[in-house]
């Protein structure tokens, strides 16, 4: 049956590619996602139903039979598996209830006027009903299969469903939502999480996982390449990201960088602007000579002129 739903969906997803040039395909796009998502929410219900009850839970009729210790139990019959209807008030009785079953309600209502009688609604619409329902795919497989999507559907698949604007912003938004919950080290790393991106895949589809109050423990996980990485694997993006201008413009027009190594975690981090580490929170640095680059003492480092005492000598020298 999971094959089956695999199947159904990669399917689905390939006449959605090309649907906006052929109504004909979005309607099968319909049909082959909606048979897909609803045999994934069977697999679930059949792998809930009790062992001997003939797939209880699955089945559309259930009958009560006397077990071998006198006990009522109640096995399925019949071949005819659970509706639409059926599917969600089990699963939610189930504790499934963090699913947005209006999705898959818009998709099957659609479908069937689409098998049933003749649509007027534009392709764009049923597109767009399609693309929602994507999401369902990452509400309930990860959490409810116990499989990553992109282990299920393959990478070209996944890839293409993550891809698409609708799935994009649902997930990025709670992406977003994730990464504001971190205890950062520094505010300037706070304003920065919209430059975060996996540095395997690039999105920048990625949730902050486990302890958010400790970066130690804390994990950045890629929805669209299914890869786990630590703070340390993606701050340089964040920072790169938020100083991209300023970083182009320093390398092909010779401006001033705006990162320096800093010299407490010795990361590309310390931002001369604002005279902090991004990472560690290091700073003010101490004031350099500008003439020889040596560190200054507190009272040469008062001066305006920012030059440290041998170099003053040899200038009044000459």
């Amino acid at each position: 049956m999971l094959q089956n739903a695999v199947n159904s969906i990669r399917l689905g997803v390939e006449d959605f590619k090309t649907a906006a040039e052929d109504e004909a395909r979005a309607l099968s796009s319909i049909r082959n996602l909606t048979a897909g998502l609803l045999l994934l929410f069977k697999v679930k219900l059949q792998a809930l139903s009790p062992p001997g009850s003939k797939e209880a839970l699955l089945k559309e009729r259930v009958t009560p039979i006397v077990g071998p210790d006198g006990e009522t139990l109640w096995v399925g019959s019949g071949a005819k598996t659970v509706d639409v209807a059926s599917i969600i008030s089990r699963l939610k009785g189930l504790g499934v209830d963090d699913v947005e079953w209006s999705l898959l309600e818009t998709l099957t209502k659609t479908r069937n006027e689409v098998e049933h009688y003749h649509t007027t609604r534009p392709t764009a619409v049923l597109l767009e009903t399609v693309a929602n329902c994507f999401y369902l795919i990452q509400q309930f497989v990860p959490r409810y299969l116990e499989v990553s999507p992109i282990s299920l559907l393959g990478p070209e698949v996944w890839g293409f469903l993550t891809e698409h604007e609708a799935f994009y912003e649902r997930e990025r938004k709670i992406c977003m939502e994730t990464l504001a919950c971190v205890s950062w080290p520094t505010d300037i790393l706070a304003c920065a999480t919209e430059h975060l991106s996996c540095p395997y895949c690039r999105a920048e589809l990625v949730k902050a996982t486990g302890d958010l109050d400790s970066l130690s423990t804390v994990s950045f996980h890629c929805t669209r390449c299914d890869a786990s990485s630590s703070f340390v694997d993606v701050v340089d993006s964040m920072i790169t990201g938020r100083y991209f201008a300023d970083l182009y413009i320093a390398a092909t027009q010779g401006g001033e960088d705006p990162l320096e190594v800093c010299d407490h975690c010795l990361r590309n981090s310390y931002v001369i602007e604002e005279e902090k580490c991004a990472i560690c929170g290091d700073g003010p640095k101490a004031p350099e000579c500008r003439q020889c680059g040596t560190t200054l003492d507190e009272d040469e480092g008062d001066d305006d002129d920012r030059i440290c005492g041998y170099c003053r000598y040899v200038l009044e020298m000459d």
